[in-house]
């Protein structure tokens, strides 16, 4: 659903400039007290709350020469855009290609929650832990 106050824009913003290596673009989509639920190598979530929580939890994509794509925006309604991101890294002879769901709810011009689903949560938490 595309309104006036169209959402994806924000969500897409958030991950492309993640992608860039931007953290200042990532700070300015999330709110303040944001709450995410990250996903956890047995498939589970943690949850994470503020935004610098979340932040200091971002592994750094750009040291492991890595690449978001986002494949895919959809607008649920005035307030949840879901996304689908493609990650690519590769670092000590181990390759990341994973994708990744998030669904975002915005207020006020912000992503206030986050919720994070991967295809495959194991390699993803041993590749960014070694």
């Amino acid at each position: 659903m595309t309104t006036d106050r169209s959402q994806g824009p924000l969500v897409r913003a958030l991950f492309e400039g993640y992608g860039r290596g931007d953290a200042d673009a990532v700070r300015e989509a999330l709110s303040p007290d944001l709450v995410a639920y990250v996903t956890t190598a047995g498939g589970g979530a943690d949850r994470v709350e503020g935004r610098d929580a979340y932040l200091d939890r971002l592994p750094d994509l750009r040291a492991a020469g890595g690449s978001v794509t986002v494949t895919q925006v959809l607008e649920v309604d005035e307030a949840l855009v879901m996304a689908m991101v493609e990650i690519r890294a590769e670092r000590g002879g181990d390759r990341l290609h994973n994708h990744a769901a998030f669904l975002a709810r915005i207020d006020r011009g912000l992503i206030t929650h986050l919720w994070m689903v991967e295809a495959q949560p194991a390699h993803s938490d041993g590749f960014w832990s070694s």
